[in-house]
C-alpha cells in the first residue's frame, strides 16, 4: 500500500470534512445487499452505516499492540 499525502491537497479528501478520506473496497455481494437494506430501513447514508459498523468493530481494539505482535 502506498503512502497518501496528508492534508486537504489530497484529492481523496477534497470536499470532505476533516478526518475523512475516500477509499475503495472489495466486499461480498451478499454483504453489500444487506448493507443497502440497512441504509433504506434506517434512512441513513452508506457512509454513516459503514462508519457505525467499523466504529463498533474497532471499539476498544488495541491496534498498535496487535501490529507489533504480528511484526515479530
Amino acid at each position: 500500500m502506498g503512502a497518501l499525502t496528508i492534508g486537504k491537497a489530497n484529492s481523496l479528501e477534497k470536499g470532505l470534512q476533516d478526518g475523512w478520506t475516500r477509499a475503495t473496497f472489495v466486499l461480498r455481494k451478499d454483504y453489500l445487499s444487506k448493507l443497502k437494506a440497512v441504509f433504506c430501513w434506517e434512512r441513513k447514508k452508506m457512509k454513516e452505516v459503514i462508519d457505525e459498523a467499523l466504529g463498533t468493530y474497532l471499539k476498544g481494539e488495541k491496534i498498535k499492540s496487535k501490529l507489533k505482535e504480528k511484526m515479530r
